[in-house]
C-alpha cells in the first residue's frame, strides 16, 4: 500500500478516548444490576466484569487488569479488604487500580483499615449513593482525558 496516496481520511484516526475498564465486587444482584444501568453509559467507563465473592473477584483480577475497583465489604462470600489486597501482593502482575469501596458498613475501623490501604473513596451505600455513581464518573472522565 502506497501511504503517500491515502487520502487524510484514510490516515487520520478517529479519537477514541480510553476507557477506564472497571470491576464491580458486588454480592447484591439488585444493587450491581442498578450501579451497572446508571453507569453504562458514563463517558470513559467499560464494565470489564462482576464478582459477588471473594474467590470469584481475585480469579477475575488474575486474567486481566482493570483500572478500577468498585467493592462491597461484606461479599456473599469472604470481604472486599481481600479482594483489594490481593492487588497489592507482589505477584500481582497489573498496575494498581482506583479503589472505591461501597458499603452499608461504613464504620469507622473499616474507614480507617481503607485509608491504611491506600483507598481513595469510600462511601456509605445507604447515604452516599448519588455521590459514588458522581466520583465513579468524574474518576471515568480524569481517566480518558489523561
Amino acid at each position: 500500500m502506497d501511504l503517500h496516496n491515502m487520502s487524510h481520511t484514510e490516515n487520520q484516526h478517529d479519537f477514541q478516548p480510553q476507557r477506564m475498564r472497571v470491576l464491580l465486587v458486588e454480592d447484591s444482584i439488585l444493587l450491581r444490576d442498578t450501579m451497572m444501568d446508571i453507569l453504562e453509559g458514563a463517558f470513559g467507563l467499560q464494565f470489564e466484569g462482576h464478582a459477588a465473592t471473594q474467590a470469584d473477584a481475585i480469579a477475575l483480577l488474575k486474567r486481566q487488569a482493570y483500572d478500577m475497583l468498585i467493592l462491597d465489604i461484606e461479599l456473599a462470600q469472604g470481604n472486599g479488604f481481600e479482594v483489594l489486597k490481593a492487588t497489592q501482593s507482589p505477584d500481582y502482575p497489573y498496575p494498581r487500580p482506583v479503589y472505591i469501596i461501597f458499603t452499608n458498613h461504613a464504620y469507622p475501623q473499616y474507614r480507617l483499615l481503607a485509608k491504611q490501604l491506600g483507598v481513595e473513596h469510600f462511601f456509605d451505600k445507604s447515604m452516599d449513593f448519588d455521590v459514588a455513581m458522581e466520583t465513579i464518573e468524574e474518576e471515568a472522565r480524569k481517566f480518558a482525558e489523561s
